[in-house]
């Protein structure tokens, strides 16, 4: 019996070690960005490769924002004085364009590190 606890007790150390020691999957990054007279604040922002991004978008703004990026694969529109959640994929480093398709002057990019 008490080597059977001791094999057990190494056994279940052994286990918890190693199931802490693996990753606990990528951790989302979270970008807050709000739309004011047309305009993306910020207009730039940064995120760390391979890991999931929540946009959390505020608009602001009187009329409608359509929140897309081509690169990105999203689209969504986002209600006058209403907030807007997008979740994309984790992404490669680079810079990814999006806009606001109802104005088309209004730009943003995401710089991934």
């Amino acid at each position: 019996m008490i080597l059977f606890d001791k094999v057990w007790s190494a056994g279940a150390a052994a286990l918890l070690i190693t199931v802490f020691a693996l990753p606990a999957g990528a951790a989302e990054t979270t970008i807050e960005i709000s739309v004011k007279d047309n305009k993306f604040q910020p207009a730039e922002m940064k995120a760390p490769a391979d890991t999931p991004i929540v946009f959390k978008v505020k608009n602001l703004d009187a009329a409608p924002v359509e929140f897309e990026s081509e690169p990105l694969q999203f689209e969504t529109v986002i209600k006058p004085n209403m907030e807007g959640v997008v979740k994309i994929k984790a992404q490669k480093p680079g810079r990814y364009e999006f806009f606001d398709d109802f104005h088309q002057g209004n730009k943003g990019t995401l710089i991934i590190e």
